[in-house]
């Protein structure tokens, strides 16, 4: 089963290789469409920028007597013989698998190389033998020229059979014998991984990397903080004016630590590197100043066999004083000497110049070049004479490596770092009380408004600095307290005033109903003394005026009792036990239907216990005038405790509901004013008299109303 699962996953993976592989061959054509043209023109610019783009297809160019052009250097190995046109065939280079075809175009010869996989004699981390872009296979297939049982063979467009595809064994690294690098400055990351001293060892960890660790669960945390804040609060916008401005702190505190810790590393990276650009160009002018002066080449005009038998030797010199690898080519862009041959000796490097380096006006320069995975600096310059005549190119490479850019990130978080934490928890702190300080005044302001009492004491608030924001407000607070205070002054004037004009006008209607009749039968009293009806009239005259005056005495009687209420004396009392004793009593005189839901006693409640009856009997006695005209008058009374959920206080409620014709809502509002009534009958003064005994006992009244009938609601705070 397992041996069908590799077959066809051999076939898949060679499928999408072969698709991939003419769509490739397809660029090469129309690129050497491109290159052709620009080839009748000479124009070397714009041959180099036609190609530059596409760097895994290369082209060489050869007239009659060598190679004239090449649009990259990094493939390396022999040279290809011409053997036919405009087909394609399999070639090994030294570090890499391609497939190749020669064009004719006017003098010229066209090689167009399309690489498939590396092939590196020495393979470790940065040596890895994986296939080029676009050609994304995994690494357990080898590409191989002859035709093996198990393989997938790979054609051009044409049919015709270039390579198979094949499993391999993956060795590990220290199976793979190969020779080291030891002559090499500047490749050291080349070498085997066990014995390359730049390779860092577990026990030394890079510790920028703890630091953004560090970072991250910092970050996290304050996060977390936030979001644990933000929920409870219900939001943002429901925070206190104090928290709100420690969340901002923080938050600008956060990011500014985040920014300057990314700056900071980049800051470093972009440092060393730029320090490691100068240094090597400084290095490679040494060099060229160095070789200038030498006896050897001196006085040529050109790099030849005569002259160059000594140059590896003399670029062993320079490479031990410089601490750096040395290339040198010649005027055609072939390697001459080099300090480090093994690199070429391993088919590592190609032994062409770089094109960009060998076509431009100037030699001089930094370009960022690579070896498999592994990037490198390398610095051109001219190999000149005594007389500053070019006989050739000197290459000065640099691998940056990570290592050192890590400790130089590593020297600089580690003296930020902790600094600058103690900083964000001095800021944190600085925050909290500087949040404090602001937002004091504040709190003293919504605590004198809290506790505001006209007439009271100690209304106004001291602020010492009086010329920022919150002095204002203060400024502005004081004199609205003065204003207020007047304001209330003349409005209480104003009030006591007009209760007793209010008082005085009722009181004066009032005692005018009953005393126009006594006028009356006074008068008729008069007109009939001396007559027969005297005496029988003045039996019945009698009877009405005592009547009147005893009128005249309710009258006085009830305002009076409004006027002199006693004062409200809460103690314990069973308030079960006192409205069914209430209720008893209306039973046994009305025949209106009085229902009670409730228990008959054992409910403790703060009242007055001697004007708690009170409420009882005007509440009942208003529904029963609620419902007097109806022939199915319905009234019940309904205690039960309950739970108050603003204080978590337990409460009694008291409910009396009727099935009346209810309340108009124009004169709703009204219905607690004193001296206000909607009947023919009494002085308004009940429900007035009642909520002054709750209010007095620490409870609440109120009531709700429709055409269907009307409930009033008391409630008590339970013992």
């Amino acid at each position: 089963m397992s041996l069908l699962c590799s077959c066809h996953s051999l076939e898949s993976d060679g499928k999408r290789l072969q698709a991939t592989l003419l769509r490739q061959m397809e660029l090469s054509d129309t690129l050497m469409t491109v290159l052709e043209a620009q080839l009748s023109g000479r124009n070397v610019d714009s041959i180099l920028l036609a190609t530059k783009n596409e760097s895994n297809i290369l082209f060489y160019v050869f007239d009659s007597q060598r190679m004239v052009f090449w649009s990259n250097n990094w493939l390396a190995g022999s040279d290809v013989v011409l053997d036919r046109y405009d087909a394609w065939f399999y070639k090994r280079f030294d570090n890499a698998h391609c497939v190749c075809r020669w064009r004719r175009s006017g003098f010229y010869n066209i090689l167009s190389v399309v690489p498939v996989k590396y092939s590196y004699k020495i393979e470790n981390e940065q040596l890895r033998n994986t296939f080029i872009s676009p050609f994304s296979l995994p690494d357990k297939y080898d590409v191989v020229s002859a035709r093996q049982e198990q393989s997938y063979a790979v054609v051009s467009d044409k049919g015709t059979y270039l390579f198979s595809l094949t499993k391999s064994e993956k060795k590990t690294y220290s199976e793979q014998g190969h020779e080291r690098l030891s002559d090499s400055f500047s490749y050291r990351s080349l070498l085997d991984p066990a014995t390359d001293p730049s390779v860092r060892s577990e026990d030394n960890p890079v510790r920028w990397r703890l630091f953004l660790i560090m970072t991250l669960l910092l970050f996290g945390f304050a996060l977390l903080v936030g979001a644990i804040g933000i929920i409870r609060h219900h939001g943002f916008r429901s925070m206190r004016l104090r928290t709100k401005l420690m969340y901002v702190f923080a938050t600008i505190m956060l990011f500014t630590y985040a920014y300057v810790f990314v700056m900071s590393i980049r800051y470093v990276r972009e440092h060393y590197e730029l320090r490691q650009r100068d240094g090597l160009s400084r290095r490679a002018q040494y060099i060229q100043k160095a070789l200038q002066l030498q006896d050897a080449y001196y006085w040529n005009v050109a790099l030849s066999d005569y002259n160059s038998g000594t140059l590896n030797i003399d670029l062993r010199d320079l490479s031990l004083t410089y601490q750096t690898d040395i290339h040198v080519y010649d005027l055609n862009g072939n390697l001459v000497g080099t300090s480090a041959p093994s690199l070429f000796d391993n088919g590592l490097i190609s032994r062409h110049l770089s094109a960009e380096v060998f076509f431009a006006a100037d030699p001089t320069m930094l370009r960022d070049e690579q070896i498999g995975d592994m990037k490198y600096l390398c610095a051109y310059t001219e190999f000149v004479n005594g007389n500053y005549m070019r006989i050739g190119y000197i290459a000065v490479p640099l691998y940056l490596s990570e290592d050192e850019v890590n400790d130089e990130v590593d020297n600089f978080l580690s003296k930020l770092f902790v600094p600058y934490l103690l900083v964000i928890l001095l800021v944190v702190v600085f925050s909290m009380l500087f949040a404090r300080y602001l937002t004091r005044p504040l709190d003293t302001l919504s605590e004198k408004m809290r506790h505001f009492e006209i007439g009271g004491k100690n209304n106004h608030l001291d602020y010492v600095n009086q010329d920022d924001e919150i002095g204002e407000l203060v400024a502005r607070y004081n004199q609205m307290v003065d204003e207020l205070e007047a304001s209330a002054d003349r409005l209480a004037r104003s009030e006591r005033e007009g209760a007793w004009r209010t008082m005085a006008r009722q009181i004066a209607h009032e005692i005018n109903n009953p005393l126009t009749p006594m006028k009356l039968t006074i008068q008729q009293l008069q007109r009939t003394k001396g007559t027969e009806r005297f005496d029988d009239y003045f039996a019945r005259s009698t009877n009405l005026l005592i009547e009147q005056i005893d009128n005249l005495s309710r009258i006085a009687s009830s305002f009076s009792q409004f006027a002199k209420m006693p004062e409200v004396i809460t103690t314990d009392i069973d308030v079960a036990q006192k409205l069914f004793s209430v209720i008893s009593l209306f039973r046994s005189n009305n025949d209106a239907d009085l229902r009670y839901v409730g228990p008959e006693s054992g409910v403790m409640a703060r009242a007055d216990g001697e004007q708690i009856a009170q409420v009882f009997n005007n509440l009942i006695k208003n529904a029963q005038q609620a419902v007097e005209q109806k022939t199915d008058g319905n009234i019940i009374v309904m205690l039960k405790p309950f739970v108050n959920q603003t204080n978590s206080k337990q409460m009694v409620e008291i409910s009396v509901s009727d099935n009346g014709d209810g309340i108009a809502p124009e004169v709703q509002e009204k219905i607690f004013m004193p001296n206000f009534t909607t009947k023919s009958t009494g002085m308004g003064l009940g429900l007035a008299i009642s909520k002054n005994i709750v209010e007095g006992s620490g409870g609440t009244i109120s009531f709700e109303t429709s055409e269907k009938g009307t409930v009033f609601f008391f409630r008590l705070y339970m013992v």
